[in-house]
């Protein structure tokens, strides 16, 4: 008996089609599906926040003898007895506050962060290679500056959200006010935060130990130093976009910081009486980030919209004389356990989708 042949997509002499149709329906399914994925990230980023902040981390110090820097006092065999376990606690201590300051805005890290009191690299890639941290991929601009104890500043950055383009370390020891006394290197980075081009200045200002009248004219030289430096690149880029951060030993009201001719956010706070750091029961806010004028102009990519002294309750002393204060690693030579003398500040910037920044 003879079988009859079993077509198998023809149809009247015709090729079927259908799987070939099912196929492109697939197909357009998927690109549907990718735009609309696509568009929805666009759209995420286009409102994402960027959060830009800077930390004094308190002589945030590795353990090895460093033979061109006075560290002596952060060694194992120190008075501290500075071990590696409280290397380690110190940087998860520190790592836990960064992840906190990338949690403000829309949670998705750190843009920019300036850091002042750290020894060297080796300290900075301890803290972004911690655990809360290794996923962001933070890199950092970093110099060895000429202060005679080896702490300097650094600049840490997260790729996506900031492209650095050009950086250079100003050493106050070059200028001639400077001739018998190190201090601690302005850093100057050049790059792009989103799609604004932007010109970071990191500082750490001489102290005000001693509270004689030269350590007010060592800050005002700084101060000088530092409005130098914007004036010589305001000249060849007069919309130049300003941030400008750092611990700067003098609150927002004194004269070096009024010598720089910037916008400061922290102002407000200031006159609230809120402060990143405490002494004899008395706050100061001797840590800010402070804007060039140009970023209240209507072209502006970002705006600022929100300034925040960053604390969490176990960020804060919660016994003894110093309840209330910073909750520090040290008490001259006793290991506190805590994070660092001084609150970090921030600021959050979104983008300038009106045309209007936000006031």
């Amino acid at each position: 008996m003879d079988k009859k042949p079993i077509n198998y997509g023809k149809k009247n002499g015709e090729i079927n089609r259908q799987p070939e149709k099912k196929m492109i329906l697939k197909k357009k399914f998927f690109l549907i599906i990718f735009l609309y994925l696509t568009t929805c990230f666009f759209q995420i980023q286009l409102h994402a926040t960027q959060v830009v902040a800077f930390y004094n981390c308190e002589n945030f110090y590795d353990t090895t003898n460093q033979i061109v820097v006075n560290d002596e006092e952060f060694l194992p065999n120190s008075a501290k007895g500075y071990s590696a376990s409280k290397y380690a606690q110190k940087t998860g201590q520190l790592s836990k506050v960064l992840f906190g300051l990338g949690q403000l805005g829309t949670k998705d890290g750190l843009a920019l962060l300036g850091v002042a009191e750290i020894e060297n690299q080796y300290v900075l890639e301890k803290v972004i290679q911690s655990n809360a941290l290794r996923k962001y991929q933070y890199k950092y601009i970093h110099f060895n500056s000429k202060d005679p104890r080896g702490i300097d500043v650094a600049l840490i950055y997260q790729p996506r959200f900031f492209s650095p383009y050009q950086y250079k370390s100003y050493s106050l020891k070059d200028a001639n006010h400077f001739q018998d006394y190190a201090t601690r290197d302005i850093l100057l980075v050049k790059g792009q935060l989103q799609a604004q081009w932007v010109y970071v200045l990191v500082n750490h200002w001489p102290s005000r130990r001693g509270g004689s009248n030269l350590a007010k004219k060592n800050r005002i030289w700084a101060a000088t130093t530092c409005k130098r430096i914007m004036d010589s690149i305001n000249k060849v880029d007069p919309k130049a976009y300003w941030i400008v951060m750092g611990d700067f030993n003098d609150n927002p009201n004194n004269k070096s910081l009024r010598t720089l001719d910037l916008d400061n956010p922290f102002l407000p706070l200031f006159r609230q009486g809120q402060g990143s750091l405490a002494f004899r029961d008395s706050w100061n806010l001797f840590d800010q980030i402070l804007l060039s004028h140009n970023w209240k102009m209507p072209n502006s990519k970002l705006t600022h919209y929100k300034s925040i002294i960053y604390k969490t309750p176990d960020m804060v002393e919660n016994q003894g004389k110093y309840a209330g204060y910073p909750k520090r690693t040290w008490n001259g030579d006793q290991f506190r356990g805590g994070y660092s003398d001084h609150f970090p500040v921030a600021l959050i910037f979104k983008p300038n989708l009106t045309g209007n920044p936000l006031k």
